[in-house]
């Protein structure tokens, strides 16, 4: 019997309460473009994340969880890596450049020893929905799906969290996100734009940006729990 590649797996649904809540904001034509458009590039092309976790972020956060929006620019071009949410890699693997950054930076905002774990599905299951520009990306080909017509998904997402929601922080980290925040009412919510935690651009003002910091004081003052930022070892 012939052994199916992760290629030529079928695209999995997209999770059920999100459909739900964009059916006003993501046309149907626009949302089957895109899905057959990324259906080719898995069926002919080596894309990270593997293609049964290309949902993770949506399915870890369903939009009624939501309360920080993490908006990075693509997924790690390279093997073992990319798990789905924005900067997260599983346990036990080697944490990438970008990531160190966004570790560092909650150990100078907390005064807590940096993080060793880069698995940020507990960030999450709180509330933190980690999301890219590109939801996909080819190996070893950073920005190479910039062409794919996510934008349509992801001005559904933010016009949906900027109408029906209030008091949500959105982290837009590097140019692609900045684009994003012509939908995000800053009277309703906390808008922190800042550079890309990478080390081509960290320094333009990431690592003085003290996200974490002004994360859960926003929170707090708008009487919402706070996210647990510590990550087990």
């Amino acid at each position: 019997m012939k052994r199916t590649t992760i290629k030529s797996e079928k695209l999995p649904p997209f999770p059920q309460k999100w459909s739900e809540a964009l059916k006003n904001y993501w046309p149907s034509k626009s949302k089957e473009d895109l899905l057959k458009k990324i259906q080719s590039e898995y069926n002919n092309e080596i894309i990270f994340p593997e293609i049964h976790n290309i949902w993770n972020a949506f399915a870890l956060t369903p939009p009624d969880s939501v309360k920080v929006i993490i908006l990075g620019q693509d997924p790690y071009p390279n093997m073992g890596q990319a798990n789905g949410l924005s900067f997260s890699v599983d346990k036990g693997v080697e944490t990438p450049p970008s990531l160190k950054n966004i570790l560092k930076l909650y150990s100078n905002n907390t005064g807590f020893s940096s993080l060793r774990n880069g698995d940020l599905r507990p960030w999450a299951m709180q509330g933190a929905l980690l999301i890219n520009s590109s939801l996909t990306v080819r190996k070893k080909s950073p920005g190479s799906h910039v062409g794919l017509p996510y934008e349509f998904l992801l001005n559904a997402v933010f016009s949906y969290l900027n109408e029906t929601k209030s008091g949500l922080v959105f982290w837009l980290l590097g140019n692609h996100a900045h684009l994003h925040s012509k939908n995000i009412d800053g009277n309703k919510h906390l808008c922190l734009k800042t550079a890309h935690p990478s080390p081509l651009a960290a320094y333009r003002g990431f690592h003085e940006s003290q996200l974490f910091i002004k994360t859960n004081d926003y929170l707090k003052k708008k009487q919402v729990p706070p996210i647990k930022w510590s990550l087990e070892p």
